[in-house]
């Protein structure tokens, strides 16, 4: 846990079940053993949305938690974006407490802001899935400060979550004054994509690969742990931030959970922080980032 009391870290389930629709081929009995590997090695909060496979990885997350117990796992799903009319987001949020096998979910994100629906009609929608106890927490992801107060202004109960890409590369949600303003607002950050994913055409390298960013490697080798291990400690160091990800490898999955275990330096955290090359330096804009609302 944080020292906020939200939980560090979290999986992911992006891409399971398919892509933005489900595959045929893919191995659900593999993917629903990842989860239940996972909650059984501690983590109890699960993240997924409807866009997920078009609704398959909550399918998934339904049929692996059946047999733990509710109250002991944070389950946090999203509605699209072309979703945010009131009816929609009605419809949505029951398809997805049913394929998720439960009857509330604690946390209920807007996956991505839509100009073209009214943020009011969206905010009256979740504040009446408020007062049904369909939900207990409002979320909002990929956001901007200016959204996250419009969106405030509407709702019942406060936005409780904010979640974004960021990490050791990418951090506009720093330059925007997101995480600030979350820190000061006690809004839970989370973190999405916390292990870069390469992009070759902009010279990005994955933050997991030896040899691709000294800084890393040499706080992996002053600590004895992966150079994943050492983006991730770096996040969830942050005092209001969690991170979300996604692992069906046994060893990675207790690499992750080591990170809450050990301590890395005030000094060597700033470092990571002030000398890690950020996306500017790569000229990273819209093509290999996800704007922010």
């Amino acid at each position: 846990m944080g020292c906020d009391g939200f939980p560090k870290l979290g999986l992911g389930t992006w891409m399971m079940g398919g892509r933005d629709m489900p595959d045929p081929s893919n191995d659900d009995a593999a993917d629903i053993a990842a989860i239940r590997r996972a909650v059984e090695a501690g983590i109890s909060h699960i993240d997924t949305a409807e866009y997920y496979a078009d609704g398959k990885a909550e399918k998934l997350v339904g049929r692996a938690i059946g047999e733990f117990d509710r109250s002991a796992l944070f389950i946090a799903s999203k509605v699209r974006a072309e979703k945010l009319s009131y009816a929609d987001v009605m419809s949505s949020c029951e398809a997805s407490l049913e394929r998720l096998g439960v009857d509330c979910l604690d946390l209920y994100y807007v996956h991505k802001p839509n100009p073209q629906i009214p943020m009011a009609e969206t905010a009256e929608a979740f504040n009446y899935l408020l007062r049904k106890k369909m939900i207990k927490e409002i979320g909002l992801s990929n956001v901007s400060v200016k959204t996250i107060e419009k969106y405030n202004k509407y709702l019942e109960k406060p936005v409780f979550a904010v979640q974004n890409n960021y990490n050791l590369i990418v951090r506009q949600s720093v330059e925007a004054g997101v995480t600030e303003y979350c820190r000061e607002h006690n809004i839970h950050f989370v973190a999405w994509r916390p292990l870069q994913l390469p992009i070759p055409a902009l010279g990005i390298k994955s933050l997991t690969e030896r040899g691709a960013y000294p800084l890393l490697d040499e706080m992996a080798d002053k600590y004895g742990k992966s150079n994943a291990q050492i983006a991730v400690k770096w996040i969830i160091a942050q005092c209001n931030v969690s991170a979300i990800f996604k692992t069906s490898n046994p060893d990675h999955l207790r690499q992750i959970i080591d990170c809450e275990r050990f301590e890395m330096s005030l000094d060597d955290l700033n470092r990571l922080t002030k000398e890690f090359p950020l996306q500017t330096s790569y000229g990273l804009t819209s093509a290999g980032r996800l704007d922010l609302l």
